[in-house]
């Protein structure tokens, strides 16, 4: 193909000679005082080089800063761009003198596949471009880059003289052998259209390479990147941009699969719903929907719920997914109930000074943070039943989890309260005594919960064994009085759990009261175990009937904090 076009150039050079070259000859005088007669050809300013042809014909680039500073001038003035001409007419000599070039050509010598393939270019300024030549209407030359990808439509004026006649001597030819079809007869027959299948897309979609196909059947190799009602941005090997494409440069199922991306790409951004006095800034759609912030770890992951007092933590296999739990047919059955930790004030005397224990719920929430996965630590505030202000505080880490907090009560109260930090283990089986000991074993594994008692050795609760059963066997081993509260840590750990170990404990085990509880209906600690955490004051308060003797009852102070560690493969 390339000898076709170099024939045609070779036939058509006398008149590009004649037409397009100026030979006239200019005094060029170098920095050393040396003086030659030269024709001007261009001067390139990017490269600050200017390019002169001498008398005998040979071609000279010479670099700018080598010529006086009078020769310089000289280039820039020659360089500077023409006024525009005046408009030709339609038909003039050239036009007549190539048509009789065009005419005189043997059929073979440009055929169209000159039509076909990328030809050299250059801008008036000789700047080079490798493009497909696509029509010449007028004084607007119509080129296409990247494969038909990109068109782009130009005045000629802005080319150099050798592609305006390259650009005639390609419009001739496309003339010559793409004559415009005969009207027809009759308006044509539509085609039926091409049945369109919307793509069914997952996440490995959005960073593949896929074959997007042109209106006219072209294809094109990218990745998605996005789109909007206009069209769809594209990201080809090589290219350092994404470059855009109009629907209607699309066939029918292109369209489709980029639309299908970006519906899939959307889905996985959730929305956000905004907070007020009763509920916190929250995820409203996808994984975490109702939770203000959360975070995944390679072991566990965890949530603070948009209420502003509860995280729930669920841990995660080695594939990243959430552990399951067994049904009473020993199956598997869905996710691993959540561990569960939680702020609990409450008040232990009424107004009366009388015993009765009573929650402090939240009644209103301060300004919400925002929604965020990657937050460290959350603050929450507002106000309980009895009108104290509290603020809770929730640290998220891939160490764990730590949870501190204080309320603050006006003297005129009549519902002191008592603040307190809860963790609710998984309740691997429910409380229910239609269990068979072939359900418990089978779902208890080696599961165990381990205390360790302020005073005394280490107590193992396994997971199939009754509470109580546990406790009579170790008072009958010469251990009656055991005290089993306060404890240091406690420790979840067995096959219910996977491969974790979950320890709980607190940083302040001289100025808090640690301790657990086995709960009003758990018969068996597969079905659950509590912990609780207050302040040695609030320790204290919660026995008395005078809690606001007791100063420190509100708070557990950030040296105090519960802390929860999540550890993967422990034995």
């Amino acid at each position: 193909m390339k000898q076709l076009y170099i024939i045609a150039l070779i036939l058509f050079a006398p008149i590009l000679s004649m037409l397009g070259q100026d030979e006239t000859l200019y005094p060029w005088t170098d920095t050393q005082g040396r003086t030659l007669q030269a024709s001007f050809i261009s001067f390139d300013a990017a490269a600050q080089t200017v390019t002169i042809k001498m008398s005998n014909g040979v071609v000279y680039p010479a670099p700018l800063s080598s010529l006086s500073t009078e020769s310089q001038a000289l280039a820039k003035q020659l360089a500077a761009p023409k006024p525009a001409a005046p408009s030709q007419p339609t038909s003039s000599p050239f036009d007549e003198v190539l048509n009789e070039v065009i005419a005189a050509m043997p059929d073979d010598a440009l055929g169209p596949e000159a039509l076909d393939i990328d030809h050299d270019w250059s801008s008036a300024d000789g700047r080079p471009l490798s493009a497909k030549f696509i029509t010449l209407a007028g004084d607007k030359l119509t080129l296409a880059m990247n494969g038909g990808a990109k068109e782009f439509t130009l005045p000629i004026s802005k080319f150099s003289e050798e592609s305006q006649a390259l650009a005639k001597v390609l419009q001739a030819v496309a003339q010559k052998h793409r004559p415009a079809p005969p009207k027809p007869a009759k308006p044509p027959v539509q085609a039926k259209p091409v049945k369109v299948v919307t793509p069914k897309v997952v996440e490995a979609d959005l960073d593949k390479v896929h074959t997007w196909t042109s209106t006219d059947g072209r294809p094109l190799e990218a990745t998605f990147v996005s789109a909007d009602d206009k069209g769809v941005d594209l990201k080809m090997r090589g290219r350092s941009s994404a470059m855009n494409l109009p629907w209607s440069k699309l066939d029918g199922q292109s369209v489709a699969l980029g639309k299908a991306l970006q519906a899939f790409k959307k889905s996985l951004v959730p929305t956000i719903l905004g907070g007020n006095e009763k509920i916190l800034e929250r995820y409203g759609s996808g994984k975490w929907k109702g939770y203000n912030t959360y975070f995944e770890s390679v072991a566990f992951e965890a949530g603070l719920h948009a209420n502003g007092h509860e995280v729930y933590v669920w841990l995660l296999d080695g594939d990243g997914n959430r552990l399951t739990s067994k049904s009473k047919s020993g199956s598997s059955d869905g996710p691993l109930p959540p561990m569960r930790i939680h702020f609990f004030p409450y008040n232990n005397v009424d107004e009366e000074g009388k015993r009765h224990w009573n929650p402090l719920r939240v009644t209103k929430l301060g300004e919400s943070p925002p929604v965020s996965n990657e937050r460290r630590v959350t603050t929450v505030t507002g106000e309980l039943k009895n009108e104290s202000k509290f603020e809770y505080n929730f640290e998220f880490s891939h160490a764990g989890l730590s949870f501190w907090g204080e309320a603050k009560e006006s003297s005129s109260t009549k519902l002191p309260g008592v603040m307190e930090i809860r963790f609710k283990a998984p309740q691997v089986l429910d409380a229910s005594k239609a269990e068979t000991i072939e359900e418990i074993n089978e779902a208890a594994g080696d599961g165990a919960l381990y205390v360790d008692p302020v005073d005394g050795k280490t107590i193992k609760f396994p997971f199939n064994e009754k509470w109580v059963d546990i406790k009579n066997r170790l008072s009958k081993g010469g251990k009656k009085g055991v005290s089993y509260n306060p404890i240091k840590y406690a420790e979840f750990r067995g096959s219910p759990l996977g491969e974790h170990k979950v320890k709980i404990s607190s940083s302040g085990t001289r100025t808090t009261f640690f301790a657990w509880d086995d709960g009003y209906s758990q018969v068996y600690p597969i079905q659950g175990a509590s912990l609780y955490l207050k302040s040695a004051d609030g320790q204290e308060a919660a026995k008395s009937l005078s809690p606001k003797d007791f100063k420190k009852r509100l708070i557990i102070k950030k040296s105090e904090k519960l802390m929860v560690k999540v550890i993967r493969g422990a034995g």
